[in-house]
């Protein structure tokens, strides 16, 4: 829970330090539009170095925060955009050298404004906070991304409460009686460890959440022997919305047409 909260607090400053640059370089447009003489002034320099400087460590810890959330949501897209639109900017500044790289980097940044918003809406579906995914739109519209990450900033607060108010579950697993029903974990990243009962030695065949068709990506061991066995299982949960807590089931299909069942409790 920390770490998502501190994830959500790097976004946070990545989205006003954006807002911060842009603030700074129309400054420093509308300077040079009033004084055409200042255009190539070591002023105007200054302040177009710094308004990238603060661009880039904005990007940066947004890029962390990505990095940091990925273990509850996927925002692997959004880490990739923001490396994406780094690359862009970098481009940019060499584009007086070579005039290319004026439309590279221009590209480049679209690609990466596109692929930023798409995580912050994924964010914002994710807690269900509204602010959040206009804020993500509109970066991906990306000539209204600025107005999207100061939206982002402060929808960012809500998102952080929404985290906090979920219901936390208790660090204890529930063990049926049962032996025929297995037990076990079932983490926001689709990561499973289960701990189940068999009657003999056999193959997996399969494994599914009850209920839903997610593709399962791996599955370790792939044999199960008589008595208990502790399996770990890899989901692909990208965009579900299950509820902290709650208890899901889980279907093993063994080679010998014998079905093992276990009751999962889902974490973040």
């Amino acid at each position: 829970m920390e770490s998502s909260i501190q994830a959500l607090k790097n976004i946070k400053t990545g989205s006003l330090y954006y807002f911060l640059a842009i603030i700074i370089a129309l400054v420093t447009e509308v300077v040079i539009f009033r004084e055409k003489s200042l255009a190539n002034s070591f002023f105007v320099l200054i302040f177009e170095l710094v308004a990238y400087g603060i661009l880039l460590i904005g990007f940066s810890r947004m890029r962390t925060g990505f990095f940091q959330l990925s273990k509850t949501i996927n925002t692997y897209i959004g880490t990739t955009g923001v490396n994406i639109f780094i690359i862009g900017i970098v481009a940019l500044l060499f584009g007086a050298i070579l005039p290319i790289l004026i439309y590279i980097g221009g590209s480049l940044v679209f690609i990466g404004d596109v692929m930023i918003g798409y995580t912050i809406y994924k964010i914002g579906q994710r807690f269900q906070v509204n602010t959040e995914k206009i804020a993500g739109i509109l970066v991906m519209i990306s000539i209204t991304s600025f107005i999207g990450y100061i939206i982002s900033y402060f929808a960012s607060d809500e998102v952080m409460r929404k985290m906090l108010q979920a219901p936390r579950e208790e660090k204890l697993l529930i063990v049926p009686s049962d032996k025929s029903i297995g037990y076990g974990i079932l983490k926001s990243n689709g990561d499973a460890n289960v701990v189940v009962y068999s009657k003999e030695s056999s193959e997996i065949i399969s494994a599914q959440i009850m209920g839903y068709n997610f593709q399962t990506l791996q599955i370790n061991p792939k044999t199960v022997m008589a008595g208990e066995n502790r399996i770990y299982i890899k989901f692909a949960l990208s965009g579900v919305m299950f509820v902290p807590g709650n208890i899901y089931n889980l279907e093993i299909l063994l080679a010998n047409n014998e079905k093992l069942l276990a009751s999962l409790v889902y974490e973040l």
